[in-house]
């Protein structure tokens, strides 16, 4: 259920949204406003009282109009309020993200934040179906209701830069279960509830002297709500899967509820992203991108891995062959279901903090176990990390 401040929100979004100012570009099914000579933000798409942005959507960093190169440099208030967009990737020219601007988005259950955001606005993504996010280095505010009701969100992951968190900012996040804060100080919470109706929510820290800090933090110290731990690394495997899409992009489907840097050809950084796919433009030429699981306070470089734009078939089989993707494992009501060939393999299911919950071999395609738990599954050569309620 939904509470009064977000309902009356909402309320006056749906007002203000009869009102929008008609958009000044349209390109690929994307529309634009133009805020300056040189920049242009997305805009919703609104007509008869319907946001008509659907599906997965990859924005692009520039767009061309009457002679001009736009960079796309920001997404208005409510550009994708209530719209069916299931997953979004944002371009880094994007250094600002209006209130609400995905809020009530229900279908949207994956995304790709931009590297030079310097704060998550009000009401940003309350109300999605997203589950895992990781906020990138340089946020320094979350703002009021931005993660509010999202009821699937399992993991995320704070940066050191991060200095405040809103009033129910993480508001009803019934399913939130892990936080991996970078922080040194404990970010402070503005106002009481930042966390309202959360429990049981692990927090992963650098050392132990960060969770003496934590700990003594009138926010972050109450053990109804938080248990601190000490980050030792990946719990767990990471996985890809590399798919090619047409003649424009390739899509790496990540596992794990992990988080993973993205490095280009040149050794820069191109994401941080904790999507369940991220998505890398084909060019005229081969080329390869390293990916590299993290925590934010450790980088895994020794369990990196290497995605190609354009890879021969040998090369596509061999990374199919690395990462097999036969079996299926989801958790439902304190059940583990494992689903597909397990002839010849064991299964061992762990808990987040290495405890060997489940060893045998897979004759059962179910498994119970006890609920409010993220567990790690392993099947033979299939990892997958989950939350069973």
């Amino acid at each position: 259920m939904k509470r009064l401040s977000y309902i009356l929100l909402l309320t006056l979004l749906m007002f203000s949204a009869g009102k929008s100012s008609a958009q000044d570009i349209e390109a690929n099914g994307i529309f634009y406003n133009i805020i300056s000579d040189t920049q242009v933000a997305v805009a919703p798409a609104y007509f008869d009282g319907v946001n008509h942005y659907q599906g997965c959507i990859i924005l692009p960093e520039r767009v061309y109009c009457d002679g001009v190169n736009y960079d796309v440099a920001a997404i208005a208030p409510r550009a994708f309020w209530q719209s069916g967009v299931t997953e979004i990737q944002i371009p880094n020219s994007v250094t600002m993200i209006g209130e609400a601007a995905f809020a009530d988005a229900e279908s949207l259950s994956s995304i790709t934040l931009p590297l030079g955001l310097a704060a998550v606005s009000k009401y940003m993504l309350a109300g999605t179906a997203v589950s895992n996010v990781v906020l990138p280095e340089g946020v320094t505010d979350i703002g009021m209701g931005a993660f509010e009701d999202c009821t699937r969100l399992q993991t995320v992951f704070l940066p050191a830069s991060l200095q405040r968190i809103g009033d129910r900012a993480f508001g009803y996040c019934a399913n939130l279960k892990e936080i991996y804060s970078d922080c040194f100080n404990p970010p402070v919470a503005m106002g009481d509830n930042a966390f309202e109706g959360c429990e049981n929510i692990s927090v992963m820290v650098a050392d132990a002297a960060t969770a003496s800090r934590y700990q003594d933090d009138n926010q972050w110290g109450d053990e109804d709500v938080f248990s601190l731990w000490v980050d030792e690394g990946l719990a767990v495997l990471p996985t890809m899967q590399q798919e090619f899409l047409g003649e424009n992009w390739t899509a790496l489907t990540l596992g794990n509820n992990l988080a993973y840097k993205i490095y280009g050809p040149d050794g820069y950084l191109t994401a941080i992203t904790a999507a369940d796919r991220y998505f890398l433009p084909i060019g005229a030429q081969s080329t390869d991108y390293l990916v590299v699981p993290t925590t934010l306070m450790q980088d895994e470089e020794d369990l990196q891995l290497v995605a190609t734009t354009e890879a021969p078939p040998a090369a596509i089989e061999e990374l199919k062959d690395e990462t097999p993707q036969q079996l299926t494992i989801v958790g439902l009501d304190g059940t583990i279901y494992i689903e597909g060939d397990t002839h010849g393999k064991w299964t061992f299911i762990y808990d987040v903090y290495g405890n060997l919950w489940y060893e045998r071999p897979a004759v059962n395609n179910w498994i119970s176990l006890p609920g409010q738990r993220v567990y790690i599954v392993k099947v033979g050569d299939t990892i997958r990390k989950l939350f069973l309620n």
